[in-house]
């Protein structure tokens, strides 16, 4: 819902060069009228965000030293419109590159463990793990799935999820709205540190989410619609050329739809109590007559990742904080190093003091006049360096990039590629180390993907509002189900358990042999092979339309069965006839073994 009369999607959902296109301009400067309520809501959402910059401020300050030494564009120290140095270089502080490469390395590895586009990374199932999964059942969830899948490759959820998993290790923090948008379901908007604000629940669970940045008129235009703009942005709009490409300072709020209070005692709700949470725009500096957007979600429209948390603070830390320290270090040894180098080939030089006015040089192919009479030095070095101190302080170096590279797990990330010591000489050895690697990603991998469940339960409620999934099958129905990523641990983890699964297999292939030749119960009959090759297929990524169900295996046994019986019967017959002919021609006289059977005397064999 938006301000101006219930409609059930904003102009930012439509937005782009063709909705623009078709906006008609008036003749003349249209004003929207006047909504009271907007005064209160206006005061509580500026104070809100006042409030929101006190409390940021040591994480504010604290991020400016992150983005002093690892990504300075990432940071927006204030939200200034109408600078003209977005260009400059503000990278003077990093000299050794390798934080920036681990940082790199890091934020790949994480956009490739829980979002790689190449792997099929998200499931649906059931929640209880005895509920029997029918073929239907299963084709929908994995339709559902897919068409996920979809979305998330269409829309711009690939790359600005890279964005997010580089600002994750770096800024302890990465939110990441999610809007619906008429041509690819859904877009996504990173805002960048600097530009958000973040408020926790008593859940301590971040529930509420500002933001402050910069647009230009044209964009506030295409994102809002020009009816929606203040009268200033209107005029310069309507202006053309360069007053299009002025800047303002745009305001956003997201939060939960609760009641605020007047002046007069009452009690006034911006939405309708319908929904969960509102969302307002408006901006900054500028009241105007109402906001730029106002509407209601029935979900959370955006969702906030945190590397860890501690306590109730609303902003996460990040393996960057720790290495802050070394980041510095290893800038300040880069600086002496070059320093050092300098005074070795270029060393500051002594003269005699007649050469005060002479010419001299210790340039390639120079010459400086000297006296040297009487053994008097005229021209020397003033600091001769040791070349062994140069080879200690590369040898310190090393030691404190290996530091940040291990803060920002690159030999997890790079395990295969980084190697050292002895070689894993199986698969088993090798699944081990890898798990063993990833646990120390244990409690992030949680919390992203608990970040990461936020946007697909919002994209599933927007494609079954458009009604864009199939419909549930009965089997389905009232049947709760979770989300399941395969991420790097759960892959890393299914492998260990596929491996350790063929080594029991193969051993008590052997065991089962071994019986067999001793005439001793097999002990293969304490397992399920069934249900093993089932679990086998799935943990090493077996499609799972490839597998049959339980009854279609019963189906198939019991064909089978009657297949074997019909090829068995005219056998059995045959054998019948044979038998009942024999019976037939055997003697039944006195004295023979069916005659004693039949009671006519005599033993077999001529006996008395």
């Amino acid at each position: 819902m938006d301000y101006a009369g219930g409609a059930t999607e904003t102009w930012y959902e439509n937005s782009g060069p063709t909705m623009l296109a078709q906006m008609r301009l008036p003749k003349e400067q249209k004003r929207a009228t006047h909504d009271p309520q907007w005064d209160i809501f206006y005061d509580h959402c500026d104070a809100k965000i006042r409030s929101g910059l006190v409390w940021r401020f040591s994480f504010w300050a604290h991020w400016a030293r992150l983005a002093e030494y690892w990504k300075p564009r990432r940071y927006k120290f204030l939200v200034t419109p109408n600078q003209m140095n977005k260009g400059s270089p503000i990278n003077d502080a990093i000299l050794d590159g390798t934080s920036i490469y681990a940082l790199n390395t890091c934020a790949s590895g994480m956009w490739s463990a829980f979002t790689n586009p190449e792997v099929p990374w998200i499931r649906l199932k059931p929640k209880d793990e005895s509920f029997e999964v029918d073929r239907d059942a299963r084709k929908w969830l994995d339709d559902i799935a897919n068409w996920m899948l979809d979305v998330f490759d269409s829309s711009n959820f690939y790359t600005e999820m890279a964005q997010a998993f580089e600002d994750l290790p770096l800024f302890g923090t990465a939110p990441v709205i999610v809007y619906e948008d008429y041509e690819d379901i859904i877009r996504l908007y990173v805002p960048c540190a600097g530009e958000y604000f973040c408020w926790v629940g008593a859940r301590q669970s971040v529930d509420s989410l500002g933001r402050e940045y910069q647009q230009t008129v044209a964009q506030i235009v295409e994102f809002f619609g020009l009816e929606a703009c203040p009268n200033d942005i209107q005029r310069l709009w309507r202006e053309g050329g360069a007053s299009q490409d002025r800047e303002y300072v745009v305001r956003c709020i997201i939060e939960p739809n609760y009641e605020l209070a007047t002046k007069e005692g009452k009690t006034y709700r911006p939405v309708p109590a319908g929904f969960d949470y509102r969302e307002t725009y408006w901006i900054r500096g500028i009241k105007g007559d109402h906001p730029l957007s106002l509407r209601g979600y029935h979900d959370k429209p955006f969702s906030v990742f945190r590397w860890a948390k501690e306590s109730n603070d609303p902003y996460g830390r990040s393996p960057c904080m720790e290495a802050l320290g070394d980041n510095k270090q290893v800038q300040w040894q880069q600086l002496r190093k070059g320093e050092y180098i300098e005074k070795l080939v270029r060393p500051p030089m002594g003269a005699d003091p007649e050469l005060k006015m002479e010419p001299q040089s210790i340039l390639p192919g120079k010459t400086t006049y000297v006296n040297t009479a009487g053994g008097k030095k005229g021209f020397w070095p003033l600091f001769e360096p040791n070349p062994q101190g140069l080879v200690a302080i590369t040898e310190d170096i090393k030691e404190t990039n290996l530091r940040l590279e291990r803060a920002l797990f690159v030999d997890v990330f790079m395990a295969i590629t980084q190697m050292q010591g002895v070689q894993p000489r199986n698969e088993l050895e090798l699944t081990k180390r890898d798990l063993e690697r990833l646990n120390k990603l244990g409690p992030v991998v949680n919390l992203v993907s608990n970040a990461l469940a936020d946007i697909v339960v919002r994209v599933l409620d927007i494609g079954q509002r458009r009604k864009l999934l199939p419909p549930k099958p009965a089997s389905l129905r009232n049947v709760p189900l979770k989300l399941e990523f395969e991420t790097m641990m759960r892959r890393a983890q299914r492998a260990a358990a596929a491996v350790g699964m063929k080594g029991t297999i193969a051993s008590l292939g052997e065991m089962s042999l071994i019986a067999k030749q001793s005439q001793v119960p097999d002990p293969i009959a304490k397992f399920d092979l069934r249900k093993a090759a089932e679990r086998m297929a799935i943990d090493e990524g077996w499609p799972v339309d490839c597998i049959f169900y339980d009854q279609e295996v019963e189906k198939h046994d019991l064909a089978r069965q009657k297949a074997v019986a019909a090829a068995q019967a005219p056998q059995q017959a045959m054998a019948a006839v044979a038998g009942a002919k024999a019976l037939g021609q055997t003697p039944i006289g006195p004295g023979t073994a069916l005659g004693a059977l039949m009671g006519q005397g005599g033993q077999p064999g001529g006996g008395p």
